[in-house]
């Protein structure tokens, strides 16, 4: 999963959370953050080969549509490019598999510290939106 767009899955109350940075054409002013919240139902996985100057190969999109439709109404990135589809196919099954309450592997695809691993010390998801995304709905 994208790292500067933490993503969390709640299913006990079938909801995405997407923490997403606004970006500005100036790096270093402060980009305003949003959180978004859709319902799985809501959410088709996607996956397709792009290529560019600095990143080539599968990516994994989630394409939120329309209740009860598939007219796509916003796309957000779930897995960067990888030079297979097959990883992004188990991770969209992952997922799939871990919101219907079944079982899933605990083990990491690529177990260690990623490379690109930086701690967000600023990144705070807001408190009211930090307990929905980690509960389950009160009875």
């Amino acid at each position: 999963m994208p790292r500067d767009q933490p993503i969390r899955f709640n299913h006990k109350r079938q909801k995405v959370y997407l923490f997403d940075y606004q970006r500005k054409w100036n790096p270093w002013a402060k980009w305003p953050a949003t959180v978004e919240v859709f319902d799985w139902a809501d959410i088709h996985g996607e996956i397709s080969y792009e290529v560019d100057r600095y990143d080539q190969g599968f990516r994994l999109y989630c394409a939120v549509c329309k209740p009860g439709t598939t007219e796509v109404i916003e796309r957000f990135i779930l897995s960067r490019a990888l030079s297979h589809p097959e990883p992004q196919r188990r991770l969209w099954s992952h997922c799939c598999q871990y919101m219907q309450h079944k079982p899933v592997v605990a083990d990491p695809l690529y177990p260690g510290r990623p490379d690109s691993w930086k701690p967000r010390k600023s990144m705070h998801w807001p408190e009211e939106i930090d307990r929905e995304s980690t509960t389950a709905p009160e009875a």
